[in-house]
């Protein structure tokens, strides 16, 4: 028997959170980390505003279009950036629920243990690249460049392009306003591997589905009828109290074996639960993310930008909202053909010898096993990859759209 914990790198994140006050130690926040978070999300808020505000009153048309798309970017970013701060208690319920199960099976413990790690390695690239282009857009200009100029002219009370203390206090308001958008892209990644451990836990069930009853012992060595029939049942009930589907469960039949199992689920639970948490922001990530990729393509399709350092952190921001796009979609996608194979691998293992009244149960949980699990986001935008098809086709339309203006 194995079992899949909290990956470190988590861990590591849920300490950093710990570390800079985002969330808060103790089961009430005290009067301190309160003021502290209201002043995250009050200075990110004020960040997102500057930015938007700065797309309106710039005069430079190609500027205003890469500003709007950052101002809309930030702003999902800062619903992010909401949830993180005051659904701590949700997140922390969630992570250890779904994201910790065992496994029984050495290969399929392995199996699981390689995809998380090329998850982990792919997110230390994305918040490694998002870090990046956070410190070059605030800190690389004024710091490296020959001029002092801030690259983002974002709207701000004070006159920064003529006043010294002004400049350096709205490259300080930036560098924060950034920093925080950084911290949201942890909770991104958090998202993500919630949704990945949905899936694992899909795939880990249904390679266990088949091979129900299988006892390991010496080829010329006999196994009674009786002992794998006993194994094969137990199996079964120990994957139907492993469904990551399962909750408030009922018997339906009256028979010898069938009291022993609750087969029939009335209340989905783990998978549920991760949807309606997720809901509305993914809704809004849908609705904004083909209007985001097409400015990203418009502004690297016509070379805006006057040098290297600009063009590269278009590239960065385009390698962002893809990414962000397809991760979700992709593992929604996985939940589904994960969970859409299980009444096939039930009836791959030894169910026809067993007992009539284990037949019964592999039947009803089989037939219940038929409904695949597929996320649908506000019951509109179900978390497929033909929904991340559709949205890049809008935002190829869009693109469009916009060129003809140029």
């Amino acid at each position: 028997m194995h079992s899949i914990q909290i990956h470190k790198f988590i861990a590591l994140i849920i300490s950093f959170l710990y570390l800079i006050g985002v969330w808060h130690r103790g089961d009430k926040s005290t009067v301190k980390e309160m003021q502290r978070k209201l002043f995250f999300c009050i200075q990110n808020s004020l960040f997102v505003l500057s930015i938007g505000f700065g797309s309106i009153a710039n005069d430079k048309k190609n500027m205003s279009i890469f500003l709007a798309e950052i101002s809309v970017g930030a702003a999902v970013l800062s619903v992010k950036l909401w949830l993180l701060v005051w659904k701590q208690n949700k997140i922390l319920d969630l992570l250890p629920q779904v994201c910790v199960f065992s496994i029984r099976n050495g290969d399929d413990y392995k199996r699981s243990s390689d995809k998380l790690r090329g998850f982990v390695k792919f997110a230390l690239v994305f918040i490694s690249a998002a870090a990046f282009a956070a410190f070059l857009s605030t800190l690389g200009l004024p710091l490296f460049g020959s001029e002092k100029t801030i690259f983002m002219e974002i709207a701000f009370p004070l006159d920064y392009r003529n006043k010294e203390i002004a400049f350096w206090i709205a490259i300080t308001f930036m560098f924060i306003g950034t920093s925080l958008s950084v911290v949201s892209l942890l909770f991104t990644v958090m998202c993500w591997y919630l949704l990945l451990s949905c899936s694992l836990r899909y795939e880990v069930l249904g390679s266990e589905l088949k091979n129900l009853g299988r006892i390991t012992k010496n080829v010329n060595e006999e196994v009674p009828a009786k002992q794998m029939h006993n194994r094969f049942f137990e199996d079964l009930k120990a994957s139907i109290d492993t469904y990551p589907h399962s909750g408030k469960c009922v018997t339906i039949l009256h028979c010898n074996r069938l009291n022993e199992l609750s087969i029939l689920i009335l209340f989905p639970r783990l998978t549920n639960d991760v949807e309606s948490f997720f809901s509305d922001l993914f809704f809004i990530q849908l609705g904004t993310s083909g209007l985001c990729i097409c400015n990203s393509v418009y502004c690297l399709a016509f070379n805006i930008g006057g040098n290297s350092f600009e063009r590269l952190l278009y590239f960065l921001v385009f390698f962002y909202f893809i990414s962000d796009l397809f991760i979700i979609t992709y593992f929604g996608n996985e939940i589904m053909l994960s969970s859409n194979r299980l009444s096939y691998c039930l009836f791959e293992s030894d169910w026809y010898n067993q007992p009539q009244s284990t037949k019964k149960c592999v039947v009803i949980f089989g037939e219940h096993l038929k409904q695949p699990q597929q996320l649908v986001i506000c019951k509109l935008y179900p978390l497929t990859l033909e929904t991340f098809t559709r949205i890049l086709n809008s935002a190829y339309s869009m693109f469009n759209i916009l060129k003809s203006f140029q």
